[in-house]
């Protein structure tokens, strides 16, 4: 009987189409990427990390668009001559699961619940490891800070305490489908706009943000509080222009000025923030997330609150958060500073969905190793945008072919 068996599922394959044949197997190449390969089993196991993410959307397509760019990343790396240690690794993944609260073990286990390998882990550290020594090497001489820029950071922070500035933005999501189209509608309003009344309609058609609602209209918000990069640029207009597009994580961002004033004088000055985010699941780009944004933001009243009811969606749901002004991640930062504590807004996330934020308080010290953190912030910030330049470069001239 056993024989039989085996002869009829010999003679199916026989027949099944090579395709067929070919797809069934965990093993066979589902992608080539110049001479490398990406095969079905490496696809699966990215959806599985995925999801135990709490990713959204076509998991395939984005899997194998990571692993794409991850086959880059590691082409481009062994050019170069630069590899990781075992070791190196395993503080790559203990970092990772830190964003979550989490032991590098904890998130081994966490994954592993979801039918995702450890080695599957490790090899998704592996290609970003490996990338952030490379444009950090080649790019290293184009991004180095001075000195002077980041006292002129410190002061922002430091000198200009008692500024407050009035402005309007417009936020546009960004992702792999539509990153081209998007960037080039940002292009357009910033060239385009002339006044205060096309920006509101802008806003109101365009933008993603919660300050939609309000034509993009933000109130005076502190300039210490903001991203010194993006207060300077903000800074440098005059009433009623519009920065060139600016990138804050998943969005790409517009803002306007409206007006600069000079508050009273205060000894006080906030240096620091504690935070927690909730990232809220469903398909990028709904209405649904944004209402369930909002009804989780008005569900809660503090971020003990905030941190219970997140258990909705994964246990731990939340991330708290503990920086520096000038390094809390800029589209971050522009949302806090307009939240009171224990106050809740939203904003895109680099899954495309949408994360709900608290600001838990605001502290008046300058911690030490303030400078190095505002020298690195902005020397990461740099090397980021010109490491994206390249990998684009390098899908541009890649041959990629499915099998």
């Amino acid at each position: 009987m056993k024989s039989l068996a085996l002869t009829l599922i010999a003679g199916l394959m026989a027949v099944a189409p090579p395709a067929v044949a070919q797809s069934s197997n965990p093993y066979a190449v589902a992608i080539r990427v110049n001479d490398g390969v990406v095969t079905n089993f490496e696809v699966n196991q990215r959806i599985l990390l995925l999801q135990a993410f709490g990713t959204t959307g076509d998991l395939r397509k984005t899997a194998q668009e990571q692993l794409i760019e991850d086959r880059l990343r590691l082409q481009a790396a062994k050019r170069a001559g630069l590899t990781v240690t075992d070791e190196e690794i395993e503080e790559g993944v203990a970092e990772f699961a830190g964003r979550a609260n989490l032991s590098a073990e904890q998130l081994y286990q966490f994954v592993a619940q979801r039918g995702a390998a450890r080695e599957s882990m490790q090899d998704f550290v592996r290609a970003g490891l490996l990338w952030r020594n490379l444009v950090q090497a080649r790019f290293a001489g184009r991004a180095n800070v001075s000195d002077s820029e980041v006292d002129t950071t410190l002061n922002l922070i430091a000198v200009r305490p008692s500024q407050s500035i009035l402005f309007s933005e417009i936020r546009l999501p960004l992702n792999q489908q539509t990153d081209a189209q998007t960037l080039e509608l940002a292009e357009s309003l910033s060239k385009s706009i002339r006044s205060e009344a096309a920006f509101a309609a802008a806003a109101r058609r365009y933008s993603r943000a919660p300050s939609r609602a309000r034509s993009g209209r933000l109130d005076w918000l502190p300039v210490a509080e903001l991203p010194p990069a993006l207060a300077g640029q903000i800074m440098a207009l005059q009433p009623g222009e519009v920065t060139a597009p600016v990138t804050l994580g998943a969005t790409v961002g517009l803002f306007q000025l409206r007006g600069v004033r000079n508050n009273p004088p205060s000894a006080d000055q906030v240096l620091s923030v504690s935070y927690t985010t909730v990232d809220i699941p469903g398909e990028p780009g709904s209405e649904r997330l944004v209402a369930e944004a909002t009804d989780l933001i008005n569900d809660v009243d503090t971020c003990k609150d905030l941190r219970a009811e997140s258990e909705r969606y994964a246990v731990p749901g939340y991330t708290d958060h503990t920086q520096t002004i000038g390094t809390v991640p800029d589209h971050i930062a522009v949302t806090l500073a307009g939240l009171d504590r224990h106050e809740a807004s939203y904003y895109t996330n680099t899954a495309g969905t949408l994360s709900v934020v608290m600001l838990c308080d605001r502290t008046r010290d300058l911690p030490e190793g303030t400078r190095d953190n505002i020298r690195n912030g902005l020397f990461n910030q740099r090397v980021g945008a010109l490491g994206q330049g390249y990998l684009q470069e390098l899908k541009g001239d890649a041959v990629i072919v499915y099998p």
